[in-house]
């Protein structure tokens, strides 16, 4: 017998759209052929259309490719670059094998595929992997790479940033759910992606014992910033909710902890003793493995203007612990705001 659901379920998967547009998948990349049991998978490429952001759609397929296991998305910039971030095993990679991708924008498509393995166990297979402390002299101190990401232990659960930077900090659950209920197209993109799920199991926030808190029309920034600059209402909430965080109520997982290389890097920048251009790219490095959390605030034109002074303090004082993350983030929104840190 045939099985259909899997192909009648990838067609939803294309983005609607009442006129035909020329587009196509260019290329695309993924950061290792190789993953484990818990990696995340970095992917990005480029596709030309006629649209100025189009939509783009990642199918991670089991080996038979008999049905999906991953399903992502990604808009397009205007130069026709994408990336996206996907959590690699679950319930779903039932075995070890090799995983076909597909990536489709516009009706166009390109598949390639990566190697799905058991985790290291042995402390002979376990040298090989790079270690979490790279020392001045060693090429990760100027060039991190994916594999030094600490993972979380909390076993903490959400369906938030599944699809990258959705749903947004700075939006509130409210805007999703009124386009969801007055956007056609917007709903069946949403279930194609969430079959499973409602719109307000991905935006909402978790029930609480206060009536109305979270509140469904002010976004999780609005929470966040109260909780980091207002000491009363930091009191407030951790007498509230001794066991849970903020970022927790509200549906997020807690920034994973910064690693020690990333302070050395703004140390040691802050000092003159690496280039700009290698501290950036250790700030990108964090945004976009969500070391840190950040607005979906859109980068300005590129620039070529010096960072400032004031923020090289910035980073000799949070290197040293004398400024929150918080305060750091805040710097970070301006460079980004002034095209000198480009998030993809």
């Amino acid at each position: 017998m045939i099985r259909c659901f899997p192909i009648i379920f990838l067609l939803m998967l294309i983005p609607l759209s009442f006129s035909l547009v020329y587009g196509s998948v260019d290329n695309f990349t993924t950061n290792k052929s190789l993953y484990y049991e818990g990696d995340t998978m970095y992917i990005s490429g480029n596709v030309s259309s006629d649209l100025d952001a189009p939509e783009v759609t990642i199918v991670i397929f089991n080996p038979a490719k008999s049905t999906f296991v991953t399903l992502g998305s990604a808009t397009a910039n205007s130069d026709g670059s994408f990336s996206a971030t996907l959590q690699v095993g679950g319930p779903t990679w039932t075995t070890f094998g090799i995983y076909p991708i597909q990536v489709t924008s516009e009706g166009s498509s390109m598949e390639k595929s990566i190697e799905y393995r058991a985790p290291l166990t042995s402390t002979s297979e376990s040298t090989l992997e790079p270690s979490l402390e790279p020392t001045p002299e060693s090429p990760l101190f100027s060039e991190p790479i994916p594999e030094s990401i600490p993972k979380p232990s909390s076993t903490f659960t959400t369906l938030k940033l599944q699809i990258p930077n959705f749903p947004s900090l700075d939006k509130s659950p409210q805007y999703y759910i009124d386009r969801y209920n007055t956007e056609t197209e917007y709903k069946s993109w949403f279930d194609s992606q969430f079959p499973f799920n409602s719109i307000d199991d991905v935006v909402g926030y978790k029930l609480t014992s206060l009536g109305g808190f979270p509140s469904l029309d002010k976004s999780p920034q609005y929470y966040i910033d109260r909780y980091n600059t207002e000491t009363e209402y930091k009191s407030w909430f951790d007498s509230q909710f001794p066991e849970i965080s903020i970022y927790n109520i509200l549906g997020y997982e807690d920034p994973v902890s910064v690693p020690d290389w990333i302070r050395n890097n703004a140390e040691r920048w802050a000092s003159g003793a690496i280039s700009d251009s290698t501290f950036v790219t250790g700030i990108e490095f964090m945004l976009e493995n969500n070391i840190i959390m950040i607005s979906n605030i859109h980068s300005g034109d590129v620039s070529d203007g010096e960072i400032p002074d004031w923020i090289r303090n910035n980073a000799h004082w949070w290197s040293q612990d004398l400024i929150s993350e918080y305060e750091f983030v805040n710097s970070l929104k301006f460079l980004i705001q002034e095209g000198i840190i480009i998030i993809n």
